[in-house]
């Protein structure tokens, strides 16, 4: 049977690592009420992966799979559990209520011989949740010893007798990091320099000292105090697996800090067979809106739906034409509604290697004045304009038979989702740079520059993405070159231009220059 791959990169490397590490397998033995089973499993970076498969025949779980899409349900009398290969969420159906939630693990499974590997010490709590079983997380290597799993590590140690309290939690992407204080702090401010972050905000007088307290973490090495000119100056010293940070308040008493790790694969190290499952050879080109949701409409009735379209067809008709070796994969091709969660779902099944989302901007005053182009990263936003575009694009939503699927947007979840998100940034970062470069030199608008904000669409692509907003339709120039024929022509071919300078940069990461 030929094997088909439909790879979720919800995180570009770790899925990369995942599969080259565990071509062992190892034994991988559970206890079910008691009873102990031994599994053909796999072990990763001490994380022991089972077949559900498999799961569900020793416990008599009524279990189906569709081995043409990849996916297994597990089912009781008021559950249906559903899992996809290379995919890190459970959708759980409520049979009684008819109501759906959707959880996501912190790695990915992976797949095969067509069997959905999951993350067994992550995944146990849903099964014991919705499907009673009887499980004792604690799990044991039959062959090679590993180190057990620790699904979440907290460290809660008081900071002075008022209660302050420090919380470090290890991911698998990274480390969070939470202060909560006793009273109010200021805006804290961050800066990363010589193996240190530097923390600095306005906590009080207080002179705790933390510098003992958190050595040996995988990240996070030390943290020292100080007060100093009425600022309270936190100083991380993290190892060097470091790769980035956000810092963002999270109540009026309250800090998160979220440390990256480097990515898990390294493309060099990887053999030609290897190497050639991560070749970039799909870009994935989203039409935002469409259907009977117009988008944002403009000056001269310049509508949304028709620009996102043309720009997209255009795109995809000059790398079909001029990198053979490119497949192009369009979320909708005609004037179709699309849900914002299909849109990431038909890129993940198609293996993208670059997600490309286009839509118009506008305001909501008809103002002249704002025009230009923008370029977005998935990020929590910075400011109340990114928030509010956000909000738009993410509006599609009241268009769709179940909006209930899509967690509510705040600053912490998308602060947690850019960690789930690490190893793609990098390449959604030097993709936006190239993109903002070549529109800069080609076309007739402004460029309002790489801005951030937390947009549903790019949550759900797993790969290498941005968010372009092509134009104002709002804007009479704007308006105008974004829906001529010479004005698309222009746009789509710097994006061409930017997706093939994407390409050998992506090539020379691979290793393959």
């Amino acid at each position: 049977m030929v094997r088909k791959s439909f790879i979720l990169i919800l995180v570009f490397l770790i899925t990369l690592s995942v599969v080259i590490l565990a071509q062992k397998s190892d034994h991988v033995v559970l206890t079910h009420s008691g009873r102990q089973v031994s599994y053909q499993g796999y072990v990763k970076s001490g994380i022991q992966y089972i077949s559900i498969e498999d799961f569900a025949k020793n416990c008599n779980i009524g279990c189906s799979s569709n081995k043409k899409v990849h996916k297994t349900e597990l089912k009781n009398a008021s559950y249906i559990l559903k899992f996809s290969g290379n995919n890190p969420f459970i959708s759980v159906f409520n049979r009684i209520d008819s109501t759906i939630s959707n959880f996501q693990l912190p790695v990915s499974t992976f797949l095969i011989n067509d069997k959905i590997y999951v993350p067994f010490t992550y995944t146990a709590a849903y099964l014991r949740k919705y499907l009673q079983q009887g499980i004792d997380t604690s799990i044991q290597a039959g062959h090679t010893p590993v180190v057990p799993v620790k699904t979440l590590t907290e460290k809660k140690k008081a900071l002075n007798e008022n209660n302050a309290q420090l919380k470090v939690e290890e991911k698998v992407n990274g480390t969070l990091v939470r202060l909560n204080f006793p009273g109010k702090i200021g805006q804290p401010t961050t800066e990363y320099s010589s193996g240190k972050i530097i923390v600095t905000i306005k906590p009080g007088t207080q002179n705790w000292n933390l510098s003992s307290e958190l050595k040996n973490e995988s990240i996070v090495r030390d943290i020292s105090y100080k007060f100093q000119n009425g600022q309270g100056i936190f100083t991380i010293a993290i190892s060097d697996n470091y790769a980035a940070h956000e810092c963002i308040k999270t109540g009026d008493k309250n800090l998160l800090l979220t440390i990256h790790k480097k990515q898990f694969g390294d493309f060099s190290r990887a053999n030609e067979t290897k190497k050639g499952k991560w070749k970039f050879d799909v870009v994935v080109i989203d039409a935002g809106h469409g259907g009977k949701d117009y988008g944002a409409i403009g000056i001269h009735n310049t509508v949304e739906k028709d620009v996102n379209l043309g720009i997209a067809l255009k795109l995809g008709a000059i790398i079909e034409s001029e990198m053979k070796d490119v497949k192009v994969v369009y979320t909708r091709k005609n004037d179709t509604f699309v849900e914002l969660y299909k849109r990431g779902k038909i890129a993940n099944e198609n293996n993208g290697k670059l997600f490309i989302s286009i839509h118009c901007n506008s305001v909501a005053s008809k103002s002249p004045q704002a025009n230009g182009y923008e370029v977005y990263l998935l990020r929590p936003g910075r400011t109340a304009e990114a928030i509010s575009i956000a909000e738009r694009e993410n509006g599609v939503i009241s268009y769709e038979d179940n909006p209930k699927r899509y967690q509510k947007l705040t600053d912490e979840n998308f602060i947690l989702v850019s960690m789930a998100h690490a190893s793609n940034m990098k390449y959604s970062e030097k993709f936006a740079d190239l993109l903002d470069k070549h529109l800069r030199q080609n076309v007739s608008i402004t460029s309002r520059g790489i801005k951030q904000a937390g947009f549903y669409v790019l949550v759900g692509a797993s790969m290498p993405g941005i968010l372009f907003e092509t134009g104002y339709v709002t804007n009479e120039h704007n308006a105008a070159y974004i829906k001529s024929k010479n004005g698309q022509d222009e746009i789509a071919r710097s994006m061409f231009q930017a997706v093939k300078s994407f390409k050998m940069f992506y090539a020379r990461e691979l290793g393959d220059d």
